[in-house]
């Protein structure tokens, strides 16, 4: 197939070069040229800004575009108009465009959010972001119909992934000591995704000509893992590389939020269980995707690729801001012993 790529420089985009190219595809990929300037030497470059260069892509028929950086609508119309005569246009979403998490399970039938009044190009991802991919899958399906391959991930995690909200984990198991983790249920799932599964089985099912929405979180029984297994991954996997000894202290909920302790970001993977907007967040049905194809590695390969790229990262890394800070870890847990013993906190700590 001739495919094109929008994006392509980082993450998700150079994963799926990886994996268009892997199955044999002729690839031509448009973007900023920012980000990445070595490309693999049978693949087409096309440098410009979607915003203004579409030009570049006129009279140029492909058979399925794979779209990875539209973020507003605007940017979207105008890449449906110039790539019309596609075969197929493949835009990589986000569970973000939900309307609501408040239900579990969350399907692809439920309503997305509302961009009413929300202009087509404003550029504040912090506070538009799901609002705005739901409006760019909107224009996808008015303007491609049948041919439209809207996918909607979670977390997508692993090797190039900038965020570290993942990689925070096996990068804290491997540095050792007392380690902070949330107190909560055994089976308070946890949805993730690799990178490269993603990018493949994307790839898969623009061959086969899939259409409509699919959630694509992870992992392929369409069952989250949960902090257990994820802990585990990461300790086995920092004893097989001589890790510091290691220790987890359970520290609750409760105590965590009295604190300010950021969910989601400054304490990765974590969503506070008792909040109520947020109890469908990690339990996404994505079995229509597993369905068509969709199959996921198990968490260790992850936490290993993780790892790998652990020796390259600086103290002052961007993927290590705004997380729990070792300071703020010890004091955090000196506070939380300290209520333990005057009897008004659960959880001990564990080996």
């Amino acid at each position: 197939m001739d495919l094109l790529l929008i994006g392509g420089g980082i993450f998700v985009g150079a994963s799926l070069v990886d994996a268009a190219l892997a199955r044999g595809h002729r690839l031509t990929v448009f973007n900023r040229g920012r980000s990445r300037t070595d490309w693999p030497g049978d693949v087409e470059v096309l440098i410009g800004d979607r915003s203004s260069d579409l030009g570049l892509l006129a009279a140029r028929r492909f058979d399925a575009v794979i779209d990875t950086c539209a973020y507003v609508p605007a940017d979207l119309r105008a890449s449906a108009a110039a790539l019309a005569s596609c075969g197929r246009y493949c835009f990589v979403s986000s569970i973000s465009a939900y309307a609501s998490f408040t239900h579990p399970p969350v399907r692809e039938s439920d309503a997305l959010a509302a961009s009413d009044g929300i202009a087509e190009d404003d550029p504040d991802r912090a506070r538009h972001y799901g609002p705005q991919k739901a409006a760019c899958e909107r224009v996808v399906a008015a303007a491609f119909g049948e041919r439209a391959l809207i996918v909607r991930p979670g977390l997508i995690v692993g090797p190039g992934d900038r965020t570290g909200r993942f990689s925070y984990w096996p990068w804290r198991a491997l540095a050792g000591g007392e380690i902070l983790v949330p107190d909560v249920s055994g089976d308070e799932p946890i949805q993730l995704i690799d990178v490269r599964d993603l990018a493949d089985w994307i790839v898969r099912a623009v061959e086969a000509g899939a259409s409509g929405p699919f959630n694509a979180t992870g992992p392929q029984d369409g069952r989250a893992c949960g902090w257990p297994e994820v802990l585990e991954a990461c300790i086995d996997a920092a004893r097989r590389r001589g890790g510091a000894p290691l220790r987890f202290v359970p520290v609750g909920e409760a105590y965590l939020i009295e604190h300010g302790v950021a969910p989601w970001n400054e304490l990765p993977l974590w969503v506070p269980s008792t909040d109520p907007e947020h109890l469908g967040f990690a339990r996404v049905d994505c079995s229509r995707a597993v369905g068509a194809g969709l199959v996921t590695r198990p968490l260790a390969e992850t936490v290993d690729a993780v790892l790998d790229e652990f020796a390259t990262l600086g103290a002052d890394d961007p993927r290590r801001r705004g997380k729990l800070t070792p300071e703020r870890e010890r004091e955090l847990i000196v506070r939380w012993r300290e209520r333990a013993k005057g009897g008004d906190a659960g959880g001990a700590a564990q080996p």
